[in-house]
């Protein structure tokens, strides 16, 4: 997407670049999915699934190419092979996809998915599209409870799914049920966490981002809980190199891997 501003997103010149950032797993129980970005409906019928305001403003791509369906099918597995999609959190441009993929288990905390079935709010309104994953089957609503330290954040009690290879760290504050998760790689970490953060520039904490710091504030459902858990990350960057960190929307951090 491209929408105007590049402060809004922590970014310099009139337009943003904002990309929707996922990754792919393989394992042992199927592919697996991390975040779903837009997807095919999204990009086909953009006003009836996204609303008018974001189908003028969002300047999004209308590129079926860049839908985590068709670059699976580039890589050269088949879709039906997803057979878990782990959300950060429900907004439009993170579970826009879920469609794409219908016999997939979508496992997401139970704060978020009971968010989105209260839209008596503007916040809500404008972020949660329940078309794009009224209609899917396959649910595991996860419970927000974290007792288990992971560094100095807490994971999800008792997820074992994937035998501690594959963690959900809750990172509430951007939405009511918003969550990193956890990847081990050997003795490695990469968390991927959504919207906790909008710009690497952040992670530092020197950067004074306060437009961006302004945006994040006016949409999170509970800022104090996003200010901590922005620190959390912060001092999780910087004090421990074995866990590498990216966000949804960063175009520099996916540049990394590609």
């Amino acid at each position: 997407m491209c929408p105007v501003c590049g402060p809004l997103f922590g970014q310099k010149g009139f337009h943003a670049h904002v990309i929707c950032h996922c990754l792919l797993l393989e394992t042992d129980r199927g592919l697996v999915l991390i975040d779903t970005g837009l997807g095919m409906q999204d990009l086909l019928h953009t006003k009836a699934r996204l609303g008018k305001m974001i189908a003028r403003f969002g300047k999004i791509e209308n590129n079926l190419e860049l839908t985590a369906i068709a670059q699976i099918q580039k890589l050269g597995f088949n879709p039906k092979d997803v057979q878990h999609i782990f959300v950060s959190h429900l907004d439009f441009d993170h579970a826009g996809g879920i469609s794409d993929f219908p016999q997939a288990t979508v496992h997401v905390l139970s704060s978020e998915y009971n968010a989105t079935q209260n839209l008596n709010h503007y916040k809500r309104k404008a972020r949660y599209k329940v078309k794009q994953f009224q209609q899917h089957r396959y649910w595991n609503f996860i419970e927000p409870i974290a007792n288990d330290d992971w560094f100095n954040l807490k994971q999800i009690r008792n997820f074992d799914l994937f035998e501690n290879d594959l963690l959900m760290i809750p990172l509430l504050g951007h939405t009511a049920g918003h969550s990193g998760i956890a990847v081990r790689d050997q003795d490695q970490w990469l968390l991927f966490c959504g919207d906790a953060y909008y710009s690497h520039l952040q992670l530092d904490g020197q950067h004074k981002l306060r437009t961006l710091n302004q945006v994040e504030q006016f949409f999170a459902e509970d800022n104090l809980a996003r200010v901590e858990n922005l620190k959390r990350l912060q001092t999780l960057s910087q004090k421990h190199p074995e866990v590498q960190l990216i966000c949804a929307h960063d175009p520099v951090e996916l540049a990394r891997y590609q």
